[in-house]
């Protein structure tokens, strides 16, 4: 996962607001009310058998009816709202309410009638913002479940307040709905500016995503993506009485998170090529993120038809180390293909941009025909940058390859057999570990036994792969722990790597069984690679994420100031209409 999409992400990230339950929210509004409630029975010298209506009406029960009653307005009205999110909002209205009302008290003794209009104005302001985002982003739909608060706070306060207070709510209710109105249409310009959607429709889709699956968000990556052609080097390991191995190195990424896009692309591709399939991580950022499964599935369609039909060498080199500045590359050749494998670990690292990757692949060419380069993606503590063609370390990694592949070249190949074995492992993607749980290659070359450990997941917590691998030395001569940078474990964060959140004592054995059954699975066998040239592969686009991130960042640092000039301009047309009606 590139680092600078990730931070990206990760910056966008506070800006997401989960529900709690509605539990909570209920209690926290009777808290509230009772200690209101208290306060106006000890200051009007009443007692607790007979208690003040007055905060009942107007702050208890428009609470309670809109945390009961809002879920069900917004279905009547064509939209979707739980009861988390419905206590929220209602518990957050209170608060508003509250203070707004019962703040100024000290200051202007006589001013509640207007500042608890100016509350319930600012409740409905804030109710159809957050039911806009959270329900459905056209303002005609959200009015009335938004109306439900503050309208039955009216209505309990008339009797108490009197008519000139139900004016002055009603003209700022209508002031400031207008103001929602202009305040979402200039928040939402630069957006709609540059990619035709605004924001309060992503956040719908979004949400949607989370609670129900919803592919919405791929129609709009599909509307800004571009088409791209990127090689894909596959490795077909055929045996001797037992099932074929297939390995494979996409040069796209299995983006942006959860299961929009291309995210669970390792499954994906796992389960259209089938049987021992391994989807290692190849050269990609989140610009190579497919826009939907269906370009997912256009790479594994052009894999399957280069498909090798029969496997003709039968030796390889045994598995060899090479090492430039911080890079560490593992090359193994069979035949006329070469499997080359790159980390830093301990040092963090992110993903290869995909030129950086093809400048690699085209450097190993000059001695092979295939070459598959693996990013291990197994090394992450912090959020880092990616690396680039042109930097400093894009040059350490081009220069480990080529020793990688030079080195490799000159070896003596000889006869190999090939172990095959996959664990599914009893942890869930929120911990960490994708669908595909751990695979494991072994290489029997030589006397040197290799073992290629893959995990279904998005980076290695600093230290995992280091600490696996010692281990599991005492059962290989040569090992290298990866993942396959599926985002399905990911929410909205690039941290949750393998290892952060279960450590690797918990998860060892499971690793140690597999590269067991797959020594013992492991049979004579002969290679074939091939190189395909995935084609119209529709993926995010050059930049787009930060593009993304560019503009809704410029658009929160001008909320406030806005905030405020409609809020104001609210304040004064009321001010003016009311004088107008009563003059």
């Amino acid at each position: 996962m590139s680092g600078e999409m990730d931070l990206k992400l990760e910056a966008l990230s506070k800006y997401i607001v989960t529900s709690p339950s509605w539990v909570r929210s209920l209690a926290l509004i009777l808290l509230l009310s009772g200690c209101v409630e208290i306060m106006s029975i000890l200051g009007n010298g009443e007692s607790f058998t007979n208690p003040n209506l007055f905060p009942i009406a107007v702050y208890l029960i428009p609470a309670l009816a809109a945390l009961a009653f809002t879920p069900g307005l917004a279905r009547r009205f064509g939209g979707k709202l739980d009861y988390g999110w419905s206590g929220l909002t209602a518990a957050l209205g209170l608060i508003i309410s509250l203070f707004v009302s019962l703040s100024p008290i000290l200051l202007f003794r006589f001013s509640f009638p207007l500042f608890f209009a100016i509350s319930l104005a600012l409740v409905f302001a804030f109710r159809m913002l957050l039911l806009a985002a959270v329900v459905d982003f056209h303002l005609r739909n959200v009015v009335v479940p938004a109306f439900l608060h503050s309208g039955i706070a009216i209505l309990g306060a008339a009797p108490f307040l009197g008519l000139w207070f139900v004016q002055v709510s009603i003209l700022l209710h209508i002031s400031f709905a207008v103001g929602v109105y202009v305040f979402i249409i200039v928040v939402e310009r630069p957006m709609k500016a540059n990619f035709k959607v605004g924001p309060l429709e992503l956040v719908n889709a979004f949400l949607l995503h989370l609670s129900e699956g919803s592919h919405k968000l791929d129609d709009f990556f599909r509307s800004i993506g571009e088409s791209v052609v990127v090689p894909q080097v596959s490795l077909v390991l055929q045996r001797e009485g037992n099932e074929e191995i297939f390995v494979t190195i996409p040069n796209v990424h299995p983006g942006p998170l959860g299961e929009i896009g291309g995210s669970n692309l390792p499954k994906i591709l796992h389960g259209q090529i089938g049987g021992a399939a391994l989807v290692f991580h190849g050269s990609a950022s989140h610009d190579f993120n497919p826009v939907d499964e269906t370009e997912v599935k256009k790479v594994g369609a052009a894999v399957l038809a280069s498909r090798p039909e029969s496997c003709t060498s039968t030796l390889c080199t045994k598995a060899g180390r090479y090492r430039h500045g911080s890079v560490d590359v593992m090359a193994q050749a069979f035949g006329d293909t070469v499997i080359a494998v790159a980390t830093r670990s301990p040092l963090v690292t992110e993903d290869l941009d995909f030129a950086m990757g093809f400048s690699i692949m085209k450097a190993g060419e000059k001695q092979f025909r295939h070459v598959g380069f693996i990013d291990a993606h197994n090394c992450m503590d912090t959020l880092a940058d990616g690396v680039y063609s042109g930097t400093a370390l894009g040059m350490e990694y081009l220069a480990a390859a080529e020793d990688a592949f030079s080195g490799t070249a000159h070896q003596e190949q000889v006869p190999f057999m090939a172990g095959y074995a996959h664990q599914t492992l009893p942890w869930s993607r929120t911990d960490g570990f994708g669908d595909l749980g751990v695979q494991v290659l072994v290489i029997t070359a030589g006397g040197q036994k290799t073992a290629y450990v893959l995990f279904d997941g998005n980076n290695m917590h600093t230290g995992a792969r280091d600490e696996i691998r010692r281990r599991l030395l005492s059962l290989v001569d040569e090992c290298e722990i990866m993942t396959t940078d599926t985002h399905v474990v990911n929410t909205i964060s690039g941290r949750n790597q393998v290892g952060l959140k279960v450590p690797v004592n918990a998860f060892y054995p499971h690793v140690e069984r597999a590269v067991r059954e797959a020594i013992a699975d492991s049979a004579p066998a002969c290679s074939a690679g091939a190189t395909t040239w995935c084609r119209d592969v529709v993926v995010f686009g050059s930049q787009r994420i930060s593009q993304i991130a560019s503009t809704v960042n410029a658009m929160i640092g001008f909320l406030v100031p806005v905030a405020i000039i409609i809020v104001v301009g609210a304040f004064l047309t009321t001010a003016m209409a009311y004088f107008l009606l009563v003059y």
